[in-house]
């Protein structure tokens, strides 16, 4: 193995007013060694030029030239150098729009080399309260827990159910924070500055990939990826340089073959397992985040996949990012990729450093890993045996028997603090600010359109809305004609229930169950919860105006009503808009979309007892009548009944010589009352709809609690 070295040049702003050989005077050239296998990219300074791009490599001895004789420095502002899995990146900025020139080609290359954080936490603790046995009970989830990351490398955190591995995960990453039952504590640092991980901006350096796969199921890998990159990316990015960045990341991922196919659910056949981890970790990359932490990405996969899995994190290393990761039973192949790993055990660090260390640390503490055996299973199998306190008694838990890479990581921080490595760059804010609100209403309500097309419950429910006003249609044929003004007024109701039950019920159950999708892309600053509101409103509404077409196209004729067919176009819509109101407020309250099926009866029976269908309103007692003004079907009937019979005089029988005028009495119909029904219908909208809105919002800020 030979040994190489790579070199960094930094000229300072006062030397570039200066003449070229006070450039060369004032340059200071840093010399690091590191032992690669890669022989195949060197940089020779006898060809460099002055404004030319310094590719990355890799620098042998004897390659290494003066500093002072490199010429045309006076086109050059730094020659900076980064760390990316032990190669260290030599780039030039050139002065004149060198910012513009490096960020694009980062956003075109989703795995090129980048500047990574050293990454530092201690004295990490998580107590949950409990009353269960105690009134003062505490469980200690994590203990003074503490470790590093370095930029270049993976690190797994291994330990067995229960050790407190996510828990760690979701601290360093801002998601989990004091509250009344949890109390939260630690000390972590980004480059030597403490920084607060539930904070926006250094939000924006963390890359989350969630244990499950929160993908839109009927999105392709391809779209998916660019859906994310067009939200987060900053707005001078171009389309091209998207289109480029996506595809680039596909193949990196290894998704070419499923880059156009749906990624799938529960009730969709979409890719593999494998091939959905990979699109999540995609979503994520596309910011170019510094740190990359993954809840168990491997859970579920076979050998293969999660073999895939980690080299495609290896790549990310390699990038320059820092990559942390929970697994619980690594194969020993899968192990012996690892750079390092920590192993928990009942919240406390029993091993904190690198794999090829780990068999010294045991075999000190009289546990040789025998030959031919899974590391992983027989370091597990030792954890499993200890407790808190045999572990102190025995030093597992004391820092001092951390390997040598921590001095080392250390090392490298002070190095890379005193080179300014991790320090922004960026001289032009605006050309870094998020997109704007309409973009990301616009982009959202693509994927909801092309969500729609490509839903099969959605071609089910227009289906299912036919069938039904067909047979309605059928029983009530004709009855409009004022023979049976019973009949007459029943067919109404019933149209009007149709238009209430087809409309709320997929949006209860779709806002719930897009949930963790929602949770996901807002928690990782894809768009705000005001946008995503707007965009699936008009959606709704878009497909709610479709069905009450359908439904009116159907028993308006069949049933032959004598009323305007566009105020009961308007009465229709106005009342499924006011239902999914109410069922948007409560597919935001709850988290699973079956508990949502259950909250069914809570927003249609009311409707139905207070509408005074079955009950005169007068008659129901007196501390539950106010439900009444909460009940948007009641103010639809009395709509309805002004839209159908509100010309009493043409409405006469022998039996009975107004009998519209006793219908419109008995519903305590009120013609004056007209505007005020209109008015109290979409007010009920405003209400339950903003009510949603608020529920959504809180839950969405709380996921990081």
């Amino acid at each position: 193995m030979n040994e190489h070295y790579c070199i960094e040049l930094r000229i300072s702003e006062e030397d570039i007013s200066s003449d070229i050989e006070q450039k060369k005077e004032h340059g200071h050239g840093f010399l690091h060694r590191h032992h690669h296998h890669d022989h195949s990219t060197y940089f020779d300074s006898d060809k460099w030029t002055a404004g030319e791009e310094i590719h990355p490599g890799l620098l042998t001895r004897s390659q290494i030239a003066p500093i002072s004789s490199i010429c045309g420095l006076a086109d050059t502002k730094a020659v900076t150098m980064t760390e990316a899995a032990g190669i260290y990146d030599v780039s030039s900025n050139i002065l004149n729009g060198s910012r513009r020139a490096s960020t694009t080609e980062e956003r075109r290359n989703p795995f090129a080399i980048r500047e990574g954080s050293c990454f530092v936490w201690q004295n990490v603790n998580m107590t949950l309260m409990h009353q269960q046995n105690d009134k003062n009970g505490k469980r200690e989830i994590l203990n003074d827990v503490w470790g590093q990351l370095q930029p270049g490398k993976i690190t797994a955190i291994m330990g067995i159910s229960g050790a407190g591995k996510t828990s760690l995960l979701h601290v360093l990453s801002g998601r989990s924070q004091s509250s009344k039952k949890l109390t939260v504590e630690s000390d972590i640092r980004m480059n030597k500055i403490r920084v607060d991980p539930s904070n926006i901006e250094v939000r924006k350096q963390i890359a989350f990939v969630t244990q499950d796969d929160a993908l839109q199921s009927t999105s392709t890998p391809r779209e998916a990826i660019a859906f994310s990159a067009k939200l987060r990316l900053p707005r001078i990015t171009k389309d091209d340089e998207i289109k480029e960045l996506t595809e680039k990341m596909i193949v990196e991922l290894g998704l070419e073959e499923c880059a156009d196919t749906m990624i799938g659910g529960e009730l969709v056949k979409g890719i593999s397992g494998g091939e959905r981890k990979r699109t999540s970790i995609g979503v994520e990359l596309v910011t170019k985040p510094s740190l990359v932490f993954l809840d168990e990405p491997t859970s579920g996969l076979d050998s293969v996949s999660a073999l895939q899995v980690i080299n495609v994190l290896k790549k990310i290393a390699h990038a320059g990012c820092s990559v942390l990761f929970t697994i619980h039973q690594p194969s020993s192949e899968l192990f012996a990729s690892f750079d390092n790993f920590i192993l928990l055990n009942r919240g406390v660090v029993m091993y904190q450093g690198s794999v090829d260390k780990c068999p010294d640390f045991f075999a000190e503490h009289n546990y040789a890993i025998p030959h031919h055996y899974n590391p992983a299973d027989f370091i597990m199998t030792i954890a499993q045996k200890y407790t808190k306190e045999m572990m102190a008694d025995e030093s597992f838990c004391t820092k001092n028997k951390l390997s040598l890479q921590a001095d080392e990581v250390a090392k490298g921080e002070e190095m890379r603090m005193s080179l300014g490595v991790g320090k922004s760059t960026h001289t032009n804010d605006n050309e870094w600010k998020h997109v704007s609100f309409f973009t990301e209403v616009q982009l959202l309500f693509k994927r909801e359109m092309k969500n729609t097309m490509r839903s099969k419950l959605v071609r089910a429910r227009f289906a299912l809305t036919t069938f039904i006003s067909l047979l309605v249609g059928c029983i009530f044929y004709n009855v409009g004609n004022g023979r049976d003004i019973n009949s007459h007024f029943g067919s109404m109701v019933m149209m009007l229930m149709i238009s209430m039950f087809s409309t709320a019920l997929p949006t209860l159950v779709g806002f719930s169950d897009e949930r963790p999708v929602f949770l996901r892309e807002y928690s990782t600053n894809h768009y705000s919860t005001v946008s995503y509101f707007i965009s699936k409103l008009v959606m709704e509404a878009l497909i709610t105006l479709i069905q009450v077409l359908e439904i009116l196209l159907v028993v308006y004729f069949m049933v032959d009503l004598q009323g305007s067919f566009a105020e009961f176009v308007a009465i229709e819509f106005s009342l499924a808009m006011a239902s999914t109101a109410t069922a948007v407020l409560v597919g935001c309250s709850v988290e699973d979309p079956k508990m949502a099926i259950e909250f069914m009866p809570v927003i249609f029976l009311p409707q139905i007892l207070f509408a005074g269908l079955f009950v005169r309103t007068e008659l129901i007692p007196v501390w539950l009548r106010w439900a009444q003004y909460l009940c948007a079907l009641m103010y639809a009937v009395r709509l309805a009944l002004l839209a159908e019979f509100g010309d009493c005089a043409s409405m006469t029988t022998v039996q009975m010589p107004n009998p519209c005028k006793n219908l419109l009495e008995a519903n305590m119909v009120e013609e004056n009352d007209k505007a005020i029904y209109w008015a109290i219908l979409w007010g009920l909208f405003v209400v339950f709809r903003l009510s949603g809105l608020i529920v959504l919002r809180k839950k969405a800020t709380k996921f990081f609690d």
